[in-house]
């Protein structure tokens, strides 16, 4: 017996929201989100941050790729702010293709001794954040057949010393992106997790300045080398984009195949943000 499907092929990505887009793997994802749209119709994109100068030359970049660009600040913490973003993104652009919940941070320190107060900043911004953000932009992402991603780390399978909160608050999030592959795929959308491995960003940058040290890191990854926000822009267009379109609930883990052995201790404190 003969059975239809009706298929809903998702075309390249144009009408986007990227949190986290002011420096290293949110703004190499714009970058690349503005290249990809450019033959079809240009991007739109709302960009946030909290580094207010450094979002808006990215705008400016978005820009003189032939996208719109609105750079709006507001501090995840704030469980008030995913609703007004995604209140933004609709008066941009009439509409979501997918959103990127790249936002988040660390805060070192051992468990014994962590303080609560930064416990509940890091679950905010790393597992409520995303979620908020994802529910105020589901009816959006529900008509467009859109995509939702969520830089996870590997840390959320791999314990990091001594990022305390961490680790944990990557876990969650990414069991928070199977959930939601899970309750949203009926309607249409997909929901997946790209984990960075050892990458140089801004936020790494201070763990890697000494050469030695940069050296011995490298040296446990088997590609020998760290990944540069690019790798993870790669491995986002792909996940956001059309060739990805029966792939959800599911974490692209992009780390060189360092975790395919055991991290051991990457000796990570002084870093401001974990690698990934």
């Amino acid at each position: 017996m003969n059975q239809e499907f009706s298929i809903n092929h998702p075309g390249v990505p144009t009408r986007c929201i990227v949190t986290g887009a002011a420096r290293g793997i949110g703004r190499a994802i714009a970058l690349r989100l503005a290249r990809d749209a450019r033959t079809h119709g240009g991007a739109r994109l709302l960009l946030v941050d909290q580094h207010a100068d450094e979002l808006d030359s990215l705008a400016d970049e978005v820009r003189a790729l032939g996208g719109e660009a609105r750079a709006v600040t507001g501090d995840l913490c704030d469980p008030a702010v995913p609703d007004r973003l995604v209140a933004a993104a609709l008066e941009l652009a009439d509409g979501i293709d997918a959103v990127v919940s790249n936002a988040g941070f660390a805060i070192p320190g051992p468990l014994l001794d962590y303080e609560i107060d930064a416990w509940d900043r890091i679950f905010a911004v790393n597992v409520r954040a995303p979620w908020l953000l994802a529910r105020a932009a589901h009816s959006a992402l529900r008509a467009s057949h859109g995509t939702f991603l969520l830089t996870a780390s590997i840390s959320g399978t791999h314990a990091t010393s001594p990022l305390g909160a961490y680790s944990p608050s990557k876990a969650a999030a990414l069991m928070l992106v199977k959930q939601l592959a899970n309750e949203w795929g009926p309607d249409g959308i997909r929901v997946n997790a790209l984990s960075p491995g050892l990458t140089l960003t801004p936020g790494t940058a201070a763990a890697y300045s000494d050469p030695s040290a940069r050296a011995q890191r490298e040296q446990r990854v088997p590609l020998r080398r760290l990944a540069t926000a690019e790798d993870m822009a790669n491995a986002a267009a792909f996940l956001l984009g059309p060739d990805a379109a029966y792939v959800s609930g599911t974490e692209l883990l992009v780390d060189g195949g360092l975790g395919n052995g055991l991290m051991g201790s990457l000796q990570m404190a002084g870093w401001g943000r974990a690698a990934g």
